[in-house]
């Protein structure tokens, strides 16, 4: 690198990870995805021509960011611009590990991999995309209306079907993405517009991409208190919910869906996908809240005076296993009215009284167990 004596060039050691001694050089990752509720990484017109892999890429640094944050570790506000590499700083960094000369130097523990001014991305990605649209044109939007809703909820039509994601990069770097990878196909999402119940995905060669993440394992980064402002894993609750349901027709009994129902029964016979979610949130924010909570718009997003993105985010109804899932996560700030949200989000009476009797299962990650979900992966206990 320009600036930098060739003793002095950096290592780019993992940096969520403990240091191990690991094989330099570039290798390839290879992650077989199957989507099983729609993807959408949008495009240049507002619309989705095919998979982006900036949407994918996109995603993944946002999650890593909530993770490091909720790991104690340093992530920058990506919007400021704030961390470049200065290699003067590296030079004189008298820190005996890599992780710490990178942030001596500026970079941020997230921009040490996903890259930042000065300093390239330590993996690229290619894209091999077998998916197909769910609806034509592309513009053309599913409006679900709950029956006392005006508006209610606009779907575009996002992509199914399979793809497989490349990585090209640093041995350490590979690691990271297969541990963030599995993480996400439990309780994540890969591309945009999660709070509208995109983005769910199986790994289909699971085997190898755990054998990548095997090499190394998170570990606490640091003791910076937890983020209101910026997504940190800390503040995070995750709820799934699984139902076996008697009759194969179950989703006409959701709100808001007979209207619909002729796009909805395709959707079911195609792809086994149900876009149940607004029936959900709807119950939530609309016959649950408690006013005394404060404005719902700070959780549930707005459009106007100014747009606001939604804090809670659910997926639609998919089939796996035999079984139909419902997932999703909610980003809340430490506010008096946190633990009544959550109770909302959590209570397994409402679940119910919008799909078929089920399993529901919720947990907020907090200091006490962070490491230890991570250190899961892709467990489901």
């Amino acid at each position: 690198m320009a600036g930098v004596a060739a003793k002095d060039t950096p290592k780019r050691i993992p940096l969520v990870y403990d240091e191990s001694t690991v094989d330099r050089g570039e290798n390839k990752l290879v992650v077989k995805i199957k989507t099983l509720t729609p993807l959408y990484t949008g495009g240049i017109d507002g619309t989705m021509d095919r998979i982006h892999e900036t949407g994918i890429i996109g995603s993944l640094r946002w999650w890593y960011e909530a993770i490091v944050r909720g790991l104690g570790g340093s992530a920058c506000d990506p919007t400021e611009h704030t961390c470049h590499f200065d290699s003067d700083k590296y030079r004189r960094s008298k820190a005996k590990d890599e992780r710490q000369r990178l942030l001596d130097a500026g970079l941020c523990d997230v921009c040490q991999v996903f890259g930042a001014t000065g300093w390239r991305r330590r993996f690229r990605l290619e894209v091999e995309d077998e998916t197909q649209p769910l609806w034509t044109p592309p513009d053309k939007l599913l409006n679900i209306r709950p029956p006392d809703r005006k508006r209610g909820w606009y779907l575009p039509p996002g992509r199914m079907g399979k793809l497989t994601l490349h990585f090209i990069g640093e041995p350490s770097a590979l690691s990271l993405i297969a541990n963030l990878l599995l993480f996400l196909e439990k309780w994540g999402n890969l591309g945009a517009k999660p709070q509208l119940g995109y983005g769910v995905f199986s790994i289909e060669n699971r085997n190898e991409v755990k054998g990548w993440s095997n090499k190394q394992q998170w570990r606490v980064m640091g003791n910076k208190e937890p983020s209101d402002k910026l997504p940190d894993l800390r503040r995070f609750g995750f709820f799934k919910y699984r139902f076996a349901p008697s009759q194969p027709g179950w989703w006409t009994d959701v709100p808001g869906l007979t209207s619909v129902a002729r796009h909805v029964e395709l959707l079911v016979s195609r792809y086994l996908i149900v876009p149940a979610n607004p029936a959900l949130k709807n119950e939530w924010r609309f016959r649950r809240w408690n006013r005394t909570w404060g404005d719902p718009r700070e959780v549930f997003g707005t459009l106007k005076p100014e747009r606001k993105r939604s804090r809670i985010a659910v997926s639609w109804a998919y089939r796996m296993n035999g079984e139909w899932e419902v997932r999703g996560w909610a980003w809340l700030k430490e506010t008096h009215w946190t633990k009544g949200v959550w109770s909302v989000l959590s209570d397994k009476h409402i679940w119910r009284s919008i799909f078929p009797d089920g399993e529901l299962r919720a947990f907020q990650a907090q200091n006490s167990n962070i490491l230890e979900i991570m250190q899961k992966g892709g467990s489901d206990e």
